[in-house]
């Protein structure tokens, strides 16, 4: 008899920490830092790409990313719109190129109001929505973004390691206990662990003011050198000076780091002073840059519900991200005529993937899953090497019922050791269509030994490790019954061994 669906998923053994049970500081985070040096910037050069971490720094490095990942998609509200996402990982890496020969790790977008962004080891950028949508443009963003890179490449964690290790229980942990607890609406959750945290957060601060003061060179140093305005980076700090006293105004909760490490009066215009020297970018750069933020912005405002309706209809004459934004909305209420309208009226670029995505989504929202698929392939076959094109085209393909072709498309980004927590998500979905269609018993059993491992690598980036090793041994024991199958079951050995290793890390 043919395998038709997997076996019942298991009950969540949730890895969920609270901040007091967190063992490292892993964020240098943006709002926590401390004047700036007055060193010119003409005096000072980006450091070696080819200078770094030893072997044995970066492998534990990199387990303190994947570690830390792993709580972040437990623990907090993730974007998971691929082209959001693809903006962030694009804009992170442009910056990251300039100073860095390794890859960013991961850059997970954190659907929180709150203007905040920090960085962790192993090259781990996290990054609030409420930084995006405070920002008045594409620069800003990128000037968060090359203060956390600047702090990566030049090594401040390990400094940070090696001088104190008392240092280590607060950035990440109480980023992700404050989210949590404030999704939950638990104010004084909230408070309760700030006042457990302050202490710590005020020693932290003064060991980490010079490593503030080097992140701030350097990452004008990045910003400039990628074609964005070096006056961007003063101009947030203004911004978020000013959000800062309104809170304290208000007497509303501020994490303890914050409070700890206020922007001064000096730093920002010290880092005015640096901008000044620098050239403007060219215009043609700043008109690219518009454009995209315009759409980046706008798609964050529609997916996080930010966005009403009339306040889309009113921006819409002006803002092509508005249009796209509001079309995407009409579809999802179920008014397509009048999302196809917008469509029609935008004098959208055909080959552009947002406009794509977006029409396509029309096609989606109206179940019309093989106009969807024939609506987004041009775009895919354009840009084969973009995730979110991939992602979305194979959600389509499941939708209609094609597992196989979902899998071709989701294939590079499952590979071993992949944490792409959405391609996974995907690739169960479509292994299990493929045991559902399979010709013979051995077609659905090795298609379905295929979606228990995908959902076991879903199960342990969500840190459900109990919940991973059930899924490996149910398709080990359907690997075990045939000569077929060797290669699969030392596959999954080697994916049991991660499991173990990942649950029984301690950062």
């Amino acid at each position: 008899m043919k395998i038709t669906k997997l076996p019942t998923t298991h009950t969540k053994t949730s890895s969920r920490l609270t901040a007091r049970s967190l063992t490292i500081a892993l964020g240098l985070s943006l709002m926590t830092t401390a004047s700036v040096a007055a060193t010119a910037p003409t005096a000072f050069s980006l450091p070696s790409m080819t200078a770094g971490a030893n072997f044995y720094d970066t492998y534990r490095n990199e387990q303190i990313a994947a570690w830390s990942l792993r709580q972040i998609y437990d623990d907090l509200p993730l974007v998971e719109d691929p082209w959001a996402n693809q903006v962030l990982v694009q804009l992170s890496a442009e910056l990251n190129a300039k100073v860095r020969t390794q890859q960013l790790y991961a850059t997970p977008l954190i659907v929180d109001n709150s203007m905040n962004a920090f960085a962790v080891p192993g090259g781990l950028i996290g990054m609030n929505t409420g930084t995006i949508l405070a920002a008045q443009g594409l620069d800003e963003v990128a000037s968060v973004l090359a203060h956390e890179i600047a702090h990566i490449s030049q090594r401040h964690y390990e400094s940070r390691m090696e001088n104190n290790k008392k240092l280590m229980a607060l950035q990440l942990g109480g980023l992700i206990a404050a989210i949590a607890a404030s999704a939950a609406g638990g104010d004084a959750a909230l408070l309760a662990m700030a006042g457990g945290q302050t202490a710590t957060a005020e020693s932290a601060a003064t060991h980490s003011r010079e490593n503030e003061k080097e992140a701030d060179r350097v990452g004008m140093q990045i910003l400039v050198q990628s074609g964005y305005d070096a006056h961007a980076m003063p101009r947030f700090f203004s911004r978020l000076q000013r959000q800062l006293n309104i809170n304290q105004a208000k007497n509303a909760f501020m994490p303890s780091f914050m409070q700890s490490h206020p922007f001064t009066a000096e730093r920002m215009s010290e880092a005015s002073a640096r901008a000044a020297s620098y050239a403007k970018p060219v215009m043609t750069a700043k008109h690219e840059q518009a454009k995209l933020f315009d759409r980046w912005s706008w798609r964050i405002k529609y997916l996080t519900k930010q966005a009403t309706y009339a306040e889309l209809v009113a921006n819409a004459p002006q803002s092509e991200g508005a249009r796209l934004a509001l079309a995407s909305w009409l579809a999802d209420a179920q008014r397509h005529r009048e999302a196809a309208q917008v469509l029609e009226v935008g004098r959208f670029d055909p080959a552009d993937a947002l406009v794509c995505i977006t029409k396509s989504h029309l096609a989606f929202a109206q179940k019309q899953y093989d106009q969807a698929i024939e609506m987004i392939k041009p775009c895919q076959a354009i840009y084969p090497e973009r995730r979110d094109l991939r992602l979305i085209l194979a959600k389509y393909h499941i939708h209609a019922g094609d597992g196989q072709a979902a899998n071709a498309l989701l294939s590079p980004l499952t590979f071993d050791g992949s944490h792409d927590l959405s391609a996974w998500q995907l690739s169960a979905q479509a292994y299990e269509l493929m045991a559902r269609a399979a010709a013979s018993d051995h077609a659905a059993t090795i298609a379905t030994i295929n979606a228990l491992r995908a959902r076991s690598q879903v199960e342990l980036w969500r840190g459900q490790y109990q919940g991973a090793l059930q899924s490996l041994a149910q398709a080990d024991e359907l690997a075990a019954g045939s000569d077929r199958t060797k290669l699969m079951r030392a596959m999954l050995a080697k994916d049991k061994d991660a499991v173990i290793s990942a649950r029984d890390f301690r950062p």
